[in-house]
């Protein structure tokens, strides 16, 4: 078993020798109650009208932004269906000169494609390169300069000319020369 320890306790001793001496008679209990009930009131309706305020700016800052967001959209899809019905006009306007048989094959995404490979003397199933990863849109790409080249060269200008498409809008005029600006006759292709 365990020993138990004796306390020994000192009845007069102090235990807390810094506790201050209250004296409850020298509080005013004469608080005025209705004051303080109103000034709460007044914090109530001032803290309510501020966020009030605040949700409203916050309202008002969103739907600013989403109407600037609205306004992109509309402006970038516009400029997006003008830049493809002028390259798809210009292609097409390229097929007829250059005596291309299927010429509204330039007003389908994928087949245009496959008209400019043709117009330029490369295989279209060269585009199946596109299911590799990253690595087959690079060569496609490449691919569909080296057909534009071919292109250019049959239209009259210098190959080189084709370097347009790496400049930004370089490509609506290298398309606005090759549609309605060619410096040679129209040269029959297959």
């Amino acid at each position: 078993m365990y020993a138990q320890e004796e306390e020994t306790v000192v009845e007069d001793a102090i235990l807390y020798e810094d506790a201050p001496d209250y004296d409850y008679g020298e509080y005013d209990y004469d608080y005025d109650w209705e004051s303080t009930y109103e000034d709460a009131q007044d914090l109530i309706y001032t803290t309510q009208d501020s966020m009030v305020e605040d949700t409203a700016a916050g309202l008002l800052g969103a739907g600013i932004l989403t109407m600037f967001a609205g306004v992109y959209a509309l402006v970038a899809g516009a400029i997006g269906l003008a830049s493809y019905i002028f390259s798809a006009l210009a292609l097409y306007r390229i097929g007829i000169e250059m005596n291309y048989e299927n010429a509204w094959f330039a007003w389908v995404p994928i087949l245009n494609t496959i008209m400019t490979f043709k117009l330029g003397d490369q295989n279209p199933m060269l585009l199946l390169l596109l299911l590799i990863p990253g690595l087959g849109a690079l060569i496609v790409a490449v691919l569909s300069i080296i057909a534009l080249a071919n292109i250019t060269e049959k239209r009259g200008y210098e190959k080189l000319l084709v370097l347009l498409v790496l400049i930004p809008l370089g490509m609506f005029v290298l398309l606005y020369l090759l549609a309605w600006k060619p410096k040679t006759a129209v040269q029959p292709t297959a």
